[in-house]
């Protein structure tokens, strides 16, 4: 969502001061980006030695869309180290395939597919929609499993250093609007939401159905129906309203970011000749009066080429490999690849596909790309953002 630059006659938030000094807590924040959730678990990993052996508490973790499934399972198993918790993102991720993801059969999807591929073809966007390729019920089943066993995500069961959690999502209706599940052991001040460009609902207890609430991309995922006092929300994707969500993790107090995006965005719109704050048709405006809050210090990791050259390889040499890695998506592959080439068509399946080699290869990748980051350095090096340091000192 477009950062909107705070007025200069209106006064500022006032943050506690005592959050601005001493230790600097650390928000984790989590994009979406489909399949490619396996290069954050790469990430991570690459991380351990600088998050584990330093005084780099994560005290914030917020996710967007299937970056919010990599966040509740990285705060539930964060009680047992953040070592414990990659190996649990790695295990999720390695064992996944089309049968043990997706309930519906393949035939019964691949109709879908070609009605969706249609769509998309001629309609570009995650447009509201009853219909879905995918049945992800064996996959939340999963992740719940995961939770279960690690003691769930109350605030008194988890990692004592962990506030806050949260997962962005996009309520559906005549008009879509960014809403926040958050588990705190605090609520936000509401000087501190003044400005806001979401909505908070408060939960104890966040479950596998507030993730998948965040990644039902429409069309691909079934929307989510959750009750909230008597009222059903219906909750689509929330990377349609903030894919990167920072801002919600700098209101719960975080003054370094880590920020692991797999979207892929800037690829696209390099490829396409588009500047880098281009937004959008269909990604969920920011209303007037509101803006997003930078952190004080960022580091941003994310994939440093395009990732279809990687599915290729794993998949390319053999049809049937192919076939069983997006399953019944490959019409819109042989769609996108007459009409756009084959590099699109390629990048676009990394969003969909699930193949034990490119699901290696993603993990591979996050560490690798990380670790050559991070070479030779002591120390994780933050961008500090001068203009937040502004904004802090007039408090």
């Amino acid at each position: 969502m477009r950062r909107r630059p705070q007025e200069r006659h209106k006064p500022s938030i006032s943050f506690a001061t005592q959050k601005l000094s001493r230790r600097l807590d650390v928000g984790l924040v989590l994009s979406g980006g489909g399949a490619r959730a396996a290069y954050q678990a790469g990430v991570l990993r690459a991380l351990l030695p600088y998050l584990e052996e330093k005084d780099h508490p994560i005290s914030v973790i917020i996710g967007s869309s299937i970056g919010a499934i990599n966040g509740l399972i990285t705060a539930a198993c964060l009680k047992r180290g953040l070592s414990h918790a990659v190996e649990q993102l790695h295990e999720l991720w390695i064992e996944r395939t089309y049968r043990n993801t997706f309930a519906n059969s393949p035939s019964h999807a691949f109709l879908k597919a070609i009605k969706v591929a249609a769509t998309q073809y001629l309609r570009p966007g995650p447009h509201a929609s009853a219909d879905s390729i995918f049945d992800p019920s064996p996959l939340v089943q999963r992740v719940d499993q995961v939770l279960t066993e690690h003691g769930g995500l109350h605030p008194d069961h988890r990692n004592p250093e962990l506030r806050a959690v949260g997962v962005m999502t996009t309520l559906e209706g005549a008009q879509r609007k960014p809403l926040l599940f958050l588990s705190s052991k605090e609520p936000i001040p509401p000087e501190v939401m003044r400005g806001a460009t979401f909505n908070v609902l408060y939960r104890d207890e966040l479950k596998a159905k507030h993730g998948f609430a965040s990644a039902a991309l429409p069309s691909v995922l079934p929307p989510v129906e959750l009750d909230d006092e008597g009222q059903t929300l219906r909750l689509v994707d929330g990377g349609i309203s903030q894919n990167v969500p920072v801002d919600p993790t700098v209101r719960l107090g975080a003054q370094r970011v880590i920020v692991i995006d797999i979207s892929g965005r800037s690829w696209w719109l390099d490829r396409y000749g588009e500047e880098h704050d281009t937004r959008p048709t269909w990604e969920v405006p920011a209303e007037l009066q509101t803006f997003c809050l930078r952190p004080p210090e960022t580091l941003v990791l994310k994939p440093q080429t395009a990732l279809g050259p990687l599915l290729k390889e794993a998949v390319g040499s053999s049809t049937g490999k192919f076939i069983s890695a997006v399953g019944p998506v490959w019409p819109l592959f042989t769609l996108l690849r007459k009409k756009l080439g084959e590099d699109i068509a390629y990048e676009t399946m990394t969003y969909v596909a699930l193949d034990r080699d490119y699901i290696q290869g993603l993990l591979e990748r996050g560490f690798n790309d990380t670790n050559k980051l991070l070479r030779h350095k002591v120390d994780l090096e933050f961008k500090q953002d001068s203009s937040f340091e502004k904004w802090a000192s007039s408090l």
